[in-house]
């Protein structure tokens, strides 16, 4: 199955995306590829599972790419049918793509709505962060991408680790702080790069994280 969420990153479009990715991150099976990897991930995506499994392929960047853009609807009919899902997040998309699409695609088109920025107090997401719940943090990971400010919310978890590092009383291991610190430094610079968002490499990390508390 092809889903394609059309709109920008209001509320409407946070709810359609964790309504989607949500049975697959409950169970690890996500996977997230770049618009340059998308021939290797159409191959994977069209190659069943060792044991079987569902996986769900977020393709970030790809409708934004015109190499990538026309590999994916020559392919899109056969991608339909895959064993596994495919997900693609694009602010616009254009008339004649979606027409070309929409025979083996499930495209979701939020309506912008003028509404009141969500209020979220970052601090409960450093404190699940703290605690090793992996499954809140990322609860909570989704209001941040709806108030907007990701890149002051990796900051504090940033300054939380180095808190946890420093007076090594953490639930956490030294040598898994050093790997959480390895992958949040690399979450800013690859966001900043290009490719995926900072939601995005947030997402990942949280999802990546050791866990402590279920």
């Amino acid at each position: 199955m092809i889903t394609i969420i059309v709109g920008k990153r209001t509320p409407a479009f946070e709810k359609k995306y964790q309504e989607i990715i949500a049975p697959f991150a409950e169970l690890g099976n996500i996977e997230r590829r770049e618009a340059r990897e998308s021939a290797a991930a159409f191959d994977e995506v069209q190659t069943p599972s060792l044991f079987g499994e569902k996986k769900l392929f977020i393709l970030g960047g790809i409708l934004d790419d015109e190499d990538a853009k026309e590999l994916l609807i020559e392919k899109a009919e056969s991608l339909s049918n895959a064993p596994h899902d495919i997900l693609i997040t694009v602010e616009k998309l254009l008339v004649g793509d979606a027409r070309k699409l929409e025979p083996f695609a499930k495209i979701h088109t939020i309506a912008e709505k003028a509404a009141a920025k969500a209020l979220f107090d970052p601090f409960s997401l450093v404190s699940a962060f703290a605690a090793g719940d992996k499954k809140k943090s990322w609860i909570l990971l989704a209001q941040v991408a709806q108030s907007g400010e990701m890149e002051p919310t990796h900051g504090m978890i940033w300054w939380k680790l180095k808190d946890m590092m420093t007076k090594k009383n953490s639930s956490f291991n030294q040598e898994q702080l050093h790997e959480m610190a390895r992958k949040l430094v690399s979450v800013y610079h690859e966001s900043r790069k290009g490719g995926l968002e900072m939601r995005e490499r947030l997402e990942e990390f949280f999802l990546t994280m050791p866990i402590l508390k279920k």
